[in-house]
């Protein structure tokens, strides 16, 4: 055994009861651990969605754009989902050896743009990353090293990570220097060095994943959203009987440092901390464990296939309120998106007053009744009975959105939509209705506007080859047989969009209205 497993077989870990009636959030509202920082900052958040690296690039703009406009000092949270975690957290853990400008990029603006500048790379931007994504490589690497199911994730970190030096298979993560120093005060064998935390002044990171139970009956969940944070790991609602031989799942939060633990053998101490078994190093949580786990979009079919054995994510899971008494079970875990693609609901769950929804989708915007509008959208409004859960606005406010999205298509514009709407309660998540949120939806959709600006010879070039599908790349095989590369040309063309679609003036005074 490492000297890291050595170290970490047995860890204390802080808990939260979600069942309780008095639980908050840790980051706001328990004594300990809520951070000032975000307190004092307003009550807003931004919704990355899934979509592979074409949302990982169109999140890479976006938040190249956040940054030129100084605004994402004012950003509360940050949740993201599948494709949208492969961007947002190397960002939010970005190591101090790079700076914001060489992650992101340079703004450029359309007129300014060249082929040459499209055709370019830096190595340590992320742009270079997503257009040398040879995830097969990975897969079969760490497959052949017998990764298990560890392998996909470890593929996943070597493309988004390792680059960035903060993929180490020997660091857990937290949030800043006081929550490491609480987790070394129950843990004195560990040292600060244990542990990647978040780049000072970043929003507070929510990572949505999916427990997977393809075999519980009609009665019972066979999906449960699960959260990664930079304090905790869970799942807030209690799924009584969900689980293995009917095991209740959920209800509560842990500490990253204990995630994928034996159950505890003694009850929780009087600051509800335990002591658990994690065993080998290889269950230690590692960054590369939360963008894998949440981008993991095949792991429901080969669950289904009886496949789960195929290097996709598991982890051993108990519930909180039961921690007096209850076994840990492995579960298979996959893509956030097999459930809420958008990355909206933990920001209901916190009600977050404020929020900008990204919908980095390969569907093209063609209004309602069509097939072709980003499916995660129709559910929110009660409009596919398959995603009840997944209710929370009002039915005949479905329209409106999508009538007002579709005007700005129409017009060349940005596609957005800014509308209040008053929340309705999704107990399979937790979220309390009775409230107004204030959301600004933004659609990747191609933007005649920002088009008509580029020069005629890159102009040309959108519709046609590599192209074609600008800017709707598919998740998958967009440039076969490779099956998530995106090349040089195509990821710059469309951080370079959504880029724009923020800091174009008539745009900017809007997203300045959102975010402050």
């Amino acid at each position: 055994m490492s000297a890291i497993g050595r170290r970490t077989k047995y860890v204390s870990c802080k808990t939260w009861d979600a069942t309780r009636d008095d639980f908050t959030f840790p980051e706001t509202g328990d004594p300990q651990f809520k951070i000032d920082e975000i307190l004092s900052k307003p009550n807003v958040g931004l919704a990355f969605s899934g979509g592979g690296t074409r949302s990982a690039t169109c999140v890479l703009g976006q938040l190249r754009g956040l940054k030129e406009l100084n605004l994402l000092k004012n950003v509360r949270y940050i949740s993201c989902v599948s494709g949208g975690s492969w961007a947002s957290v190397p960002f939010v853990y970005l190591n101090d050896t790079w700076t914001d400008e060489m992650f992101l990029g340079q703004v450029i603006s359309p007129e300014n743009l060249t082929v040459d500048a499209l055709r370019k790379t830096d190595r340590n931007s992320f742009s270079h990353l997503i257009s040398d994504s040879v995830i097969i490589d990975n897969f079969f690497g760490h497959a052949a090293r017998f990764a298990g199911d560890e392998t996909y994730s470890r593929a996943i970190g070597d493309i988004f990570l390792e680059p960035l030096d903060i993929d180490s298979l020997k660091r857990s993560f937290s949030l800043n220097a006081n929550s490491v120093s609480r987790i070394i005060q129950n843990n004195p064998r560990l040292n600060r060095d244990d542990f990647y935390t978040i780049h000072p002044g970043r929003p507070f990171l929510i990572v949505g994943s999916t427990l997977l139970r393809i075999d519980n009956p009609p009665s019972l969940p066979q999906k449960i959203h699960f959260e990664t944070t930079p304090l905790y790991v869970g799942s807030r609602v209690f799924h009584q009987e969900a689980g293995s031989k009917g095991l209740n799942i959920g209800g509560g939060y842990i500490e990253p440092l204990g995630f994928d633990s034996d159950e505890p053998h003694d009850p929780p101490d009087n600051s509800h901390v335990v002591e658990v078994r994690l065993g080998a190093s290889r269950h230690l949580y590692t960054l590369s464990d939360v963008v894998g786990t949440s981008g993991a979009a095949p792991a429901e079919v080969l669950a289904k296939l009886g496949l789960d054995w195929l290097g996709f994510p598991e982890f051993r899971h108990w519930s909180v309120p039961d921690a007096n008494n209850t076994r840990a079970r492995e579960y298979t875990f996959g893509d956030g998106g097999l459930l809420e693609n958008l990355g909206i609901m933990p920001l209901l769950m916190r009600q977050v007053k404020r929020i900008v929804v990204f919908i980095n989708t390969k569907a093209k915007l063609q209004g309602e009744g069509k097939d072709e509008i980003n499916n995660s959208i129709p559910p929110l409004f009660g409009k596919t009975p398959p995603f009840d859960l997944n209710h929370v606005f009002p039915e005949d406010r479905y329209s409106e959105l999508v009538d007002k999205l579709l005007a700005k298509k129409v017009a060349g514009k940005t596609v957005m939509h800014r509308a209040k709407y008053p929340v309705k309660a999704a107990p399979h998540y937790g979220i309390e209705g009775g409230w107004e949120v204030d959301i600004l939806w933004v659609y990747n959709e191609r933007v005649k506007e920002w088009e008509n600006k580029l020069p005629a010879n890159i102009r040309k070039k959108i519709g046609t080859g590599s192209l074609g599908s600008f800017p709707h790349y598919r998740t998958f095989l967009q440039n076969p047989p490779k099956v998530i590369d995106l090349s040089a040309v195509q990821v710059n063309l469309l951080a370079h969009l959504h880029c724009w679609n923020i800091t174009a003036p008539e745009n900017a005074e809007l997203f300045k209205d959102m975010l402050t």
